[in-house]
């Protein structure tokens, strides 16, 4: 199958998780004809390449550490001298603060005048600094050639609202944007452009009864599908989006555009 991405060299990060974001994205990238590098930190993203290579698509996958500088850009070279080149960088890989379930929709994770140095420093380390990495490996590359497409995942979660308890989560976040729009404002000039996505709920394997619980008093009545983020990733990461750079795309059902957000349905 070929479409809007054919034969385009596209790498994308956080990929180990069957029912999550990345493996969603990764499907949808090689049904419209990417050549993809699926990239994670857990072996079991050989397994989901291994699930796109049986459907026919064209799929390498590769295992590193991104909170490693040297690592990624010993990958980045590698890949490229692979591929040939990488036309797109998807930046997915990241996690959210762990925490305790203390009922069947919360968690108790700390507020920030309990979080730890180490937790703080870990969260920007997964969800800031590995973005970095990766865009400053690629970027010479992208350079060199006059053509690139950064997709940076951050969050509604930093950018747009907050949860007590998510400090260092949503900090990380709002930190990707702003990296994002500094990228998308050095690198025009060269062809290069850099947008971040804000995903809502969406319905993947780590999803939990309270984020369902927000997905269905979302104006759409549902947590999304990884597909549908995946559609606007593809749409960002193929040439067609020539002229949208440094802005970040909501994917969340309309649920930050709501005012009242008690229980049911408020009664004018």
């Amino acid at each position: 199958m070929t479409g809007q991405l054919n034969e385009r060299s596209v790498v994308v990060t956080g990929v180990a998780d069957a029912r999550g974001i990345g493996f969603g994205t990764a499907r949808v990238l090689a049904e419209k004809g990417a050549r993809l590098t699926l990239v994670d930190i857990s072996e079991q993203v050989h397994e989901r390449a291994a699930e796109l290579q049986e459907d026919g698509f064209k799929v390498s996958s590769v295992t590193v550490d991104l909170t490693s500088f040297s690592e990624v850009t010993s990958m980045v070279d590698q890949i490229v001298a692979d591929a040939g080149a990488i036309d797109a960088f998807v930046n997915l890989a990241g996690i959210a603060a762990r925490g305790k379930k203390n009922d069947d929709v919360h968690l108790d994770v700390p507020r920030i005048a309990e979080t730890s140095e180490e937790e703080w420093d870990r969260t920007i380390a997964i969800n800031l600094k590995t973005q970095f990495n990766c865009v400053r490996a690629v970027l010479p590359y992208m350079i060199d050639r006059s053509y690139g497409r950064i997709v940076n995942f951050s969050s509604v979660t930093g950018p747009v609202g907050a949860i007590a308890g998510l400090g260092a989560y949503a900090a990380a976040k709002a930190g990707v944007l702003g990296l994002t729009k500094t990228i998308a404002l050095e690198n025009g000039q060269h062809g290069i452009t850099a947008n971040a996505i804000g995903p809502g709920y969406i319905a993947t394997g780590a999803t939990t009864p309270g984020m369902l619980l927000g997905g269905e008093n979302t104006p759409l009545r549902r947590c999304g599908q990884p597909r549908e983020v995946g559609a606007l990733v593809a749409f960002l990461a193929a040439e067609e989006s020539s002229y949208i750079t440094g802005q970040l795309f909501v994917v969340d059902g309309g649920n930050m555009i709501q005012e009242y957000k008690g229980p049911g349905e408020l009664e004018l």
